[in-house]
């Protein structure tokens, strides 16, 4: 059993490990990590069941008869910081069930602290530590028991002696093209939907890796800081899968520099034109890896929205947060998606432990400025292994970690309280979304596309929750 645990719905992927009900733009991805982990485990003989539990809004009590029903041999969970103490509960539950289950946890957030989980929860037998499909694979294959886990590569878990041990990190996968194509067969394809237009949405996973090394974000921890994308042909024959035998045609492109490579990403939109097939995608790029050549592919290919990690309108800010970027880039970067009929969403970060009063209005004259067609402002929330986690620890700036999230700051700064943070935040948004200009405009987009009951069914859910009492 491969599962997104029912303890709350997250995003619960290696970089991001936000509440969906945080963010601005609100959509629940299909867990295609795990059906891909499903396709491993099938090519090793095994019989696999994905869970996505809380997108189905599913509780305890349904895992629980999962378990007695399916009886896994082998039990791997999704996991993030903020849920890992009640995921654990669940898994002591399991073994209640079923002693001899071998449990698997994954997450980023959960690999930096490994021995201190071990240490805490003895119901977890092990943490994969970097990319899994490789270790998943073996630990299927070899069908290992606790007291020979520990001769397993691309682990955490306990030694003979019981004390916790890195079995030592795997190589990076050199050709993704290796690894199967997601088993989508064992996902609810129907319960994920775009917010845009409500049809099926799904994510393709075409790179892995990130070169920058921003202090608040754990990406290269997990799959370097090297990127490694799919070859054109092996993305295309997953497009056509998901278009031909599932019905979907919306998609994201998983990857956080999408369009780093250009003569790649060319390729990829000369393919998907020449297929003739008719979807309906967006991706994330940085602002200076955009240009008219590629903003122009893209559009012809189906992409509608790229999203851009702007993050700060104060320079010396994105210095000290090692952006590796210059704000004023941003401008050209919106500029060339509009020519090319291509919408912005444009993600900016707050409370950074430098954030004052004044960079924080700078940061909302910037946003105000670059007036892209969405936005999300997240708090800064530091996450284990990063170098932004490591600046709260010594400066002494946690303040509510039990609560922290991208909408509730659980951190302080050097001159602001969490709560100033938290406060910043609910009454920016509303000032970006009530300007009487950026309304008409969603309007008649959403008019044009046919997409207007979602567009206020979206606003009413967003202007609902913004307005409540912190």
């Amino acid at each position: 059993m491969l599962i997104n645990p029912p303890t709350g719905l997250y995003r619960r992927d290696d970089r991001c490990q936000s509440k969906v009900d945080d963010q601005t733009v609100r959509v629940v991805f299909a867990p295609v990590d795990l059906a891909l982990l499903g396709a491993i485990a099938r090519q090793a003989g095994a019989e696999p069941k994905v869970c996505d539990y809380p997108a189905l809004n599913q509780s305890e009590g349904v895992f629980i008869a999962d378990i007695k029903t399916f009886r896994p041999h082998i039990l791997f969970l999704n996991s993030t910081v903020h849920t890992l103490a009640k995921d654990m509960e669940l898994v002591a539950k399991a073994r209640d069930f079923d002693p001899g289950i071998l449990t698997l946890l994954h997450g980023e957030g959960v690999v930096v602290q490994a021995e201190k989980v071990l240490r805490d929860y003895p119901q977890c037998d092990a943490i994969l530590d970097g990319e899994p499909e490789l270790t998943l694979r073996e630990i299927v294959t070899t069908v290992p028991d606790e007291q020979t886990l520990w001769q397993t590569p691309g682990l955490v878990c306990r030694d003979g002696s019981g004390t916790p041990f890195r079995t030592g990190k795997r190589p990076l996968i050199e050709s993704l093209d290796i690894l199967p194509l997601p088993a989508r067969d064992l996902l609810n394809n129907k319960i994920y939907h775009s917010p845009e237009n409500g049809k099926p949405l799904t994510v393709i996973q075409a790179q892995r890796g990130c070169p920058s090394k921003c202090v608040f974000c754990p990406a290269g921890s997990m799959f370097g800081y090297v990127v490694r994308e799919r070859s054109v042909e092996s993305i295309m024959a997953e497009l056509k899968e998901c278009v031909e035998k599932y019905g979907i045609t919306n998609f994201l492109f998983h990857g956080d520099t999408f369009t780093l490579h250009k003569p790649w990403l060319l390729k990829l939109c000369d393919a998907i034109i020449n297929s003739g097939m008719k979807i309906h995608w967006g991706c994330n790029s940085r602002i200076d890896t955009i240009d008219d050549e590629r903003a122009a592919a893209l559009k012809k290919a189906g992409c509608w929205v790229v999203a851009f990690g702007f993050e700060h309108g104060n320079q010396n800010m994105l210095n000290l947060m090692r952006k590796g970027q210059r704000a004023e880039r941003a401008f050209e970067a919106v500029s060339i998606c509009k020519r090319n009929g291509l919408l912005t969403h444009g993600f900016f970060i707050a409370g950074l432990p430098w954030e004052t009063k004044r960079t924080l209005q700078q940061l909302y004259l910037y946003a105000r400025k670059l007036n892209t067609d969405f936005f999300d402002f997240n708090i800064a929330c530091p996450l284990p292994g990063t170098e932004l986690y490591n600046i709260c620890l010594q400066e002494q700036l946690f303040v509510h970690t039990d609560s922290s999230s991208y909408a509730h700051a659980g951190v302080r700064t050097l001159s602001l309280s969490a709560e100033e943070l938290t406060e910043w935040r609910r009454k920016t948004l509303l000032k970006m979304y009530f300007r009487p200009t950026y309304v008409a405009r969603i309007i008649i987009h959403a008019i044009k596309t046919g997409t207007i009951k979602h567009y206020l069914a979206a606003a009413l859910s967003r202007v609902k929750n913004l307005v409540k009492t912190t």
